[in-house]
């Protein structure tokens, strides 16, 4: 950058106060803790909210190492490509904290924010609030902890993007346990949340939409991502030593007169559910007026993987889950209250399964049930000609959970044909032989 440049970031003191100059072009403009300067890069501003009072549409935001102790609101938002970005200057070193207020406020649309740390000391507010307006927004590379409330509570925006983040430790003990989620979100459109791994909250770690606020929200997908909660380690904010506070991974609210909203999980991982504080844990709460599809999850060490719930007031959910892996848990699929449709298909339930599937004031008209593998006893649900109980021997590790199958099982070329599973976990194409493999795992002869 020209000094000319650095030069136009200047104060000029007026009689009614301090006015600042914006900058005309894109300009880097740089914070570090204490500083008391202009913002370049050799006297920089000493808050980040001096530096985005200055910033427009094109400027990066430069914190340098250190701890800032403030509550921190955009104040202008930049355009589709001119964004305006948030960034440490080496990641995971600048540390954005405070207890009186929320951490970090998003109220402007194309504003990225780019590998902080977010403190929310366990104040009694959001550590992160991305509002309305915020359209556009795209978290990156960023820890977000400690709060009381929410971690991330985001509003009705749309094409916001989570990924490569941390969150953890949203915890309220009142009551013995008050909801704390890891990310809420209202009437949201396209959410990305990707890479991304959320642990120990009192709520849940994804939750939509408790408002069930109108106009609904759609197209949630969730990528490559981890939830889990398991006892603490130590007590913390309210909460014993041992204590399990979590309660699902994802929980779905959706009013029933909106249109159904769309939610996509893919290649994630959910496990912990269970001892916890309330019953009926899951890791995947799925209710109300949803279309949801799972495609190569795995579910582990949980109460329940699969909580599928049918109509209610607000409608009931419609489910597709395939390619999935589900050991260790109580039941792999709880459905209830006359669930309407579910596809399980080409999945496997491996060890430690005591029920695969449990109805709850529900028949199995709504099931479709196929080319699923298990290895504990057959239930009514698993009674289709393309489902197949295999002995441990057909995997290639199952007691180290490698569901993968061996040359000699039985499960090979032994399915029908499904077109809405072309792949299998591990992107293997279906068939590859004459006929679809049973089970998360094609048989790949080479």
């Amino acid at each position: 950058m020209s000094l000319q440049r650095l030069q136009c970031i200047c104060s000029i003191v007026l009689a009614v106060g301090t006015l600042r100059v914006l900058p005309a072009s894109a300009a880097t403009v740089y914070v570090t803790p204490g500083g008391t300067g202009n913002g370049s890069a050799v006297s920089p501003f000493g808050r980040v909210a001096e530096a985005l009072a200055v910033a427009t549409a094109g400027d990066v935001v430069v914190l340098k190492p250190g701890a800032y102790t403030e509550a921190v609101r955009t104040v202008r938002g930049g355009t589709s490509d001119r964004r305006i970005v948030i960034q440490a200057e080496q990641p995971g070193t600048a540390l954005l904290s405070t207890r009186s207020n929320t951490v970090l406020r998003v109220s402007h649309a194309f504003v990225t924010v780019q590998g902080l740390v977010i403190d929310g000391q366990y104040g009694a507010f959001d550590a992160v609030v991305v509002d309305s307006t915020a359209d556009g927004l795209l978290l990156q590379n960023t820890e977000v902890r400690r709060t009381t409330k929410d971690c991330i509570d985001i509003r009705a925006a749309g094409d916001v993007v989570i990924e490569g983040a941390l969150v953890h430790h949203c915890l309220n003990a009142a009551n013995g346990q008050t909801d704390a989620h890891g990310i809420v979100a209202g009437a949201i459109r396209n959410l990305t949340i990707r890479d991304t791994r959320v642990h120990t909250f009192s709520g849940d770690a994804i939750q939509l939409d408790p408002g069930r606020a109108a106009p609904g929200w759609d197209r949630l997908t969730i990528e490559r991502c981890q939830f889990w909660t398991e006892p603490l380690a130590a007590p913390e904010n309210g909460f014993a030593a041992g204590t399990v506070p979590g309660e699902n991974a994802i929980d779905t609210k959706a009013s029933g007169t909106a249109a159904r909203a769309t939610l996509i999980v893919r290649d994630t991982e959910a496990w912990g559910f269970r001892d916890g504080l309330i019953g009926n844990m899951a890791a995947f709460n799925i209710k109300e007026n949803v279309n949801a599809t799972f495609d190569r999850v795995t579910v582990s060490r949980s109460e329940i993987a699969f909580r599928l719930r049918g109509p209610g007031a607000n409608g009931g959910a419609w489910v597709r889950v395939l390619n999935a892996v589900v050991y260790d848990v109580a039941s792999g699929v709880r459905y209830e209250d006359n669930i309407e449709r579910v596809e399980f298909w080409n999945s496997t339930f491996g060890t430690g399964v005591d029920r695969a599937f449990r109805a709850a004031s529900s028949n199995a008209a709504g099931l479709n049930v196929q080319n699923v593998l298990f290895m504990g006893s057959a239930s009514s649900e698993l009674a289709g000609a393309s489902n197949m109980p295999v002995p441990a021997s057909d995997f290639v590790d199952a007691s180290r959970h490698d569901y993968r199958l061996r040359s000699t099982s039985r499960a090979v070329d032994a399915g029908i044909s499904l077109i809405g599973v072309t792949t299998d976990r591990l992107g293997v194409v279906r068939p590859m032989q004459r006929y679809w493999d049973v089970g998360a795992f094609e048989f790949a002869p080479f």
